[in-house]
């Protein structure tokens, strides 16, 4: 699935496929639907947890972004200026954006039905 979006007036191409969850593995070190459901667990707790929740989403952005960008994920945070945190209509379309790719994602997972 590809979908282009806008972050802090730029423009971002993002793809997802089943090597997403692979490279997210090789480029972070940690399982990404893993890291999704220890997002929603800390939602309850998001004061202490925020920035681990910034984090995590950024990395996710990054992730679906990388096949069109030769940036480092540290390269990609250095392009991005602390207006993005404060726009609240900016973050709700990056968490739409990753929910409804990812989604995608999740439904090809489905275990394969044998005969």
């Amino acid at each position: 699935m590809e979908k282009n979006i806008k972050l802090a007036g730029q423009d971002l191409k993002l793809h997802s496929s089943l090597f997403t969850i692979i490279e997210y593995r090789n480029v972070f070190g940690t399982e990404l639907f893993n890291d999704i459901r220890n997002l929603d667990k800390k939602k309850e707790n998001h004061d202490e947890e925020l920035s681990l929740i910034i984090g995590t989403i950024f990395k996710i952005i990054y992730i679906l972004h990388r096949p069109y960008t030769k940036k480092t994920f540290d390269e990609f945070l250095m392009s991005l200026d602390f207006s993005v945190l404060t726009n609240p209509n900016e973050i709700e379309s990056l968490t739409q954006s990753v929910t409804e790719m990812l989604g995608a994602l999740n439904d090809n997972q489905q275990s394969p039905q044998f005969k």
